[in-house]
């Protein structure tokens, strides 16, 4: 599959804590590939920002539960920014956007989280959070709103890492941890691997859930949505493919 990488998912008896690793260059060539034919091709901050953004993300799914949804919106004042970013640990699928216009100012940076699961209710949380440096900003999150530790590190290229407390962890050593001791966990006899975890970039959207996102927002309304038109584009909120939208299929 296009974009599709595997995560490696071990567990450290000795440290109480899942590492998590991949390199993510393949899904982020196919993220890079879908923005030019449908976004745009980021500048070099956002270019930056996506990549930690859809490699913690994939991170992140794999030592979730099986049914979770999970969307996240970064909001920066300046430059105005809002990053995109969702993980469904059912499918394995990640997909992110940006968007640099129209951007409303909250004061402050935000990180905006809503986490779904099947059975349940939507969990949401908003959380305050500092700088560019996107990995940064999910262990900021964590310790915020998931009242744990988690840590994020860049392995050079696109491969990351993640290690995620557990029940007994020591706490203030795996936030002081840096790259090198977090590596030099998996050579340790009590690493072990437990799994191996596929992530892809991809989108779940199609001409009809587009239709009905668009009925949804604008019931009522087709004369606000197409005035004189027989159809509109439409993008798809979550990665920004285009949908050309007829007023005929909207009325039906």
């Amino acid at each position: 599959m296009p974009g599709q990488v595997t995560v490696e998912r071990f567990l450290s008896r000795e440290r109480d804590c899942l590492i998590a690793r991949a390199d993510f260059a393949p899904l982020f060539a196919a993220y890079l590939e879908h923005s030019r034919n449908w976004v745009g091709d980021p500048q070099p901050l956002v270019r930056v920002m996506m990549a930690q953004g859809l490699a913690a993300s994939g991170l992140y799914l794999t030592c979730r539960p099986r049914d979770e949804n999970t969307a996240w919106t970064l909001n920066l004042p300046e430059p105005p920014l809002n990053l995109f970013l969702t993980a469904d640990a059912a499918t394995g699928k990640v997909v992110g956007r940006y968007f640099e216009e129209n951007v409303k100012a909250t004061g402050g940076t935000r990180f905006y989280v809503q986490a779904v699961r099947r059975s349940g209710k939507p969990h949401m949380s908003v959380v305050g959070v500092k700088g560019f440096d996107v990995l940064s900003i999910f262990e900021q999150y964590y310790v915020q709103s998931e009242q744990a530790t988690a840590r994020f590190f860049p392995l050079g290229g696109e491969s990351y890492v993640m290690l995620m407390a557990l029940p007994g962890v020591d706490e203030a050593w795996l936030r002081d941890i840096d790259c090198a001791e977090a590596m030099a966990l998996l050579a340790v006899p009590e690493t072990r691997l437990i799994e191996h975890r596929t992530v892809s970039f991809g989108c779940r959207c199609n001409r009809d859930t587009i239709v009905r996102i668009v009925k949804s927002m604008f019931a009522g309304k087709a004369e606000e949505l197409f005035g004189d038109d027989g159809e509109v584009e439409v993008q798809c909120p979550r990665c920004g493919r285009s949908y050309d939208v007829a007023r005929r299929a909207f009325e039906s």
